[in-house]
């Protein structure tokens, strides 16, 4: 059965909310996507990374639970990684 997950971008202070969420089979899927957004928001955005210093992109459940969070300023994710 699918879940729903929202990927919020927040700098700690201020949340910049996804009210869509996709739904997915499980929480890898639903980290792979949340990788492919980082890497899309990268080849997209072109101010430099320093501004996206502090900032977060959090993969929340459909209760609001915090699942994972993934710093926008570091190394690219590798999406093959185990979490």
């Amino acid at each position: 059965m699918p879940s729903r997950y929202y990927f919020n971008l927040t700098d700690g202070n201020e949340v910049i909310r996804d009210d869509d969420g996709i739904d997915v089979p499980d929480l890898r899927t639903a980290l792979i996507h949340a990788f492919e957004a980082i890497e899309e928001l990268r080849r997209e955005d072109t101010s430099p990374m320093s501004e996206w210093h502090g900032w977060s992109l959090e993969v929340v459940d459909s209760s609001g639970n915090l699942i994972q969070r993934l710093p926008l300023d570091g190394a690219a994710p590798d999406k093959n990684s185990r979490h």
